[in-house]
């Protein structure tokens, strides 16, 4: 698979050029995902060839903040890409996550709502 990351709700251009800008001397390719393709796995988004895309078109709202996930990347290759990240401005609200085995199979909703529960409870006050 081809190390790829995955950009949701990211909506300033030249956000997402710039996020291009410092991964492309990595050798990784950067994908804004349509809302339109919300409905489709994540996996597929990120170019499984094992799985099928569907013929729907998603007509929810737009996620309430930004994600990004990265897919097919090494451990050590992710720190370096967090380093890009932060030095292309992307906000630490902004919600990362890694492709795995099973969150390849849901949507950008499903994964969103998932992160952000994470996100709430790591950030919950005593």
């Amino acid at each position: 698979m081809k190390e790829t990351i995955l950009l949701f709700n990211i909506p300033v251009r030249e956000k997402r050029l710039k996020i291009g800008k410092v991964l492309l001397p990595l050798g990784i390719a950067v994908k804004a995902a349509d809302k339109k393709d919300y409905l489709q796995s994540i996996g597929y988004l990120a170019g499984y060839k094992d799985m099928s895309g569907i013929n729907d078109s998603y007509g929810g709202n737009e996620l309430e903040g930004e994600m990004i996930v990265m897919a097919g990347l090494s451990g050590a290759k992710m720190e370096t890409v967090l380093t890009a990240l932060k030095k292309a401005g992307v906000q630490k609200t902004c919600l990362k996550a890694v492709l795995t085995d099973t969150n390849r199979f849901w949507t950008a909703p499903e994964l969103y709502e998932e992160l952000i529960k994470e996100y709430n409870k790591m950030n919950e006050q005593p």
